[in-house]
């Protein structure tokens, strides 16, 4: 049979009762015929209640004691697994990111897994022995914990499935996968069964939180089957696999982001010089740029250039974009909040103008304005108002049919 690697999250294992419901969940899965290995979070909230106990001790506190402080999180909820799956009459043993043979780098709190000893969980796997691990945590070459960043324990699963090459790596949480929408702006999305980790990755980029980003660039390397399910439901969740190299255009799904800010700079000289310090200006922002478009004026020997970043960012981007105008000579600079970014994220859509011009098509019957369009292989991103980003989402759902069963099509739902 296979070799499965189950990890779930702090809200799979937030209280006694969803502990004992994860061990029947693993028990099932070992009486099936399967090798286990489990990986676990803390329990929700319990790592922010750590980290405040520090704070309310420190501004700053040792990197080394804060590590050691924060990893007793997983440390409980492993030990407290194990005792469950043992009342499942199923052998198991809790394991520490040291005892289970897990180094990283000497760095602490954000540390990175360098290898595993996987003999030592084979060893355990091979006495029929479920070995339930801390996710998130390791031990440096002195002998310390560290621990990884934040989200940290989905790439222990995924290097812990790597190392001991394992058929599956099951991703546990509190959603039953990943949707073609989210479920509170658009009613009727569609759980997508399968996804490409271009897709998945892409979808992280805008926001989505199902899976941490470095867990996904690490699987995807290893060419690790991920699947992303409930431990609150049944179901078979979403499966993420290497896609092909040549895919046919596709739209998988929608991401929304309502927090942008748009910066436009209008009129700036049209010569090489300012274009050259623009260039470098913007390539050394200290923040996060989003969505990026210049646009020449041959009337007036000028050309406008707009770019987005989120909210989270809007003083250190006010700071800079003044600076920038002034520094340019722009004729004008405009700063719009309350913008909104939606994209589709699918495959191969870039050389596929049908693509864009039916988001034209759909928002413009509904005078629904686009401040902005970009576009890659695996996104396309326009940007228009809050107040018409959850309307905008909807149509466009519909309008490319992802509502429906089977492949998504630029025709609607058949």
């Amino acid at each position: 049979m296979a070799l499965i690697v189950q990890k779930f999250g702090g809200t799979s294992v937030g209280t006694v009762d969803r502990i004992r419901a994860v061990s029947g969940i693993i028990a099932k899965t070992q009486r099936a015929g399967h090798d286990v290995v489990v990986v676990v979070s803390a329990m929700a909230g319990e790592t922010d209640r750590l980290i405040n106990l520090a704070g309310a001790l420190s501004v700053e506190p040792s990197a080394r004691d804060y590590d050691a402080l924060i990893s007793t999180g997983e440390t409980v909820s492993a030990a407290l697994l194990s005792i469950a799956l043992q009342e499942q009459k199923a052998s198991a043993i809790a394991l520490t990111g040291e005892q289970a043979g897990i180094f990283t780098t000497d760095n602490h709190r954000r540390a990175s897994i360098t290898h595993i000893n996987a003999e030592i969980i084979r060893n355990y796997l091979s006495k029929k022995t479920i070995p339930v691990i801390t996710g998130f945590q390791g031990v440096n070459s002195i002998g310390e914990v560290t621990t990884l960043e934040r989200g940290g324990s989905d790439t222990s699963a995924v290097a812990i499935a790597a190392a001991l090459k394992a058929d599956e790596c099951q991703i546990y949480t509190d959603v039953d996968g990943v949707y073609t929408a989210d479920p509170r702006v658009v009613p009727d999305v569609k759980l997508l069964e399968l996804l490409t980790y271009t897709e998945m990755l892409t979808l992280a980029n805008l926001g989505a939180k199902v899976l941490h980003r470095q867990a996904m660039e690490f699987a995807e390397r290893h060419h690790i089957q991920l699947r992303v399910l409930s431990s609150f439901h049944e179901g078979e969740g979403t499966m993420i696999v290497v896609g092909e190299k040549n895919p046919p255009p596709r739209v998988s799904g929608i991401a929304i982001d309502p927090h942008q800010l748009q910066f436009s700079f209008l009129g700036i000289p049209s010569d090489q010089s300012t274009l050259d310090q623009l260039m470098q200006a913007l390539e050394g922002i200290a923040f996060a740029k989003d969505m990026t478009m210049q646009n020449h004026l041959p009337t007036e020997d000028c050309f406008d250039c707009v770019f987005t970043t989120r909210e989270e960012d809007a003083q250190a981007a006010i700071l800079f974009s003044r600076a920038l105008a002034n520094t340019l000579k722009a004729r004008e600079l405009k700063i719009d909040e309350g913008r909104a970014k939606v994209s589709l994220v699918g495959l191969n859509m870039a050389a596929h103008p049908e693509f864009s011009a039916k988001i034209f098509q759909t928002l413009g019957e509904q005078q629904i304005p686009i401040y902005l369009i970009t576009s890659t292989e695996a996104k396309i991103s326009v940007l228009t108002d809050v107040a018409h980003a959850a309307q905008a989402t909807k149509l466009l759902h519909t309008a490319f049919a992802l509502n429906c069963e089977g492949a998504q099509s630029l025709a609607g739902c058949s």
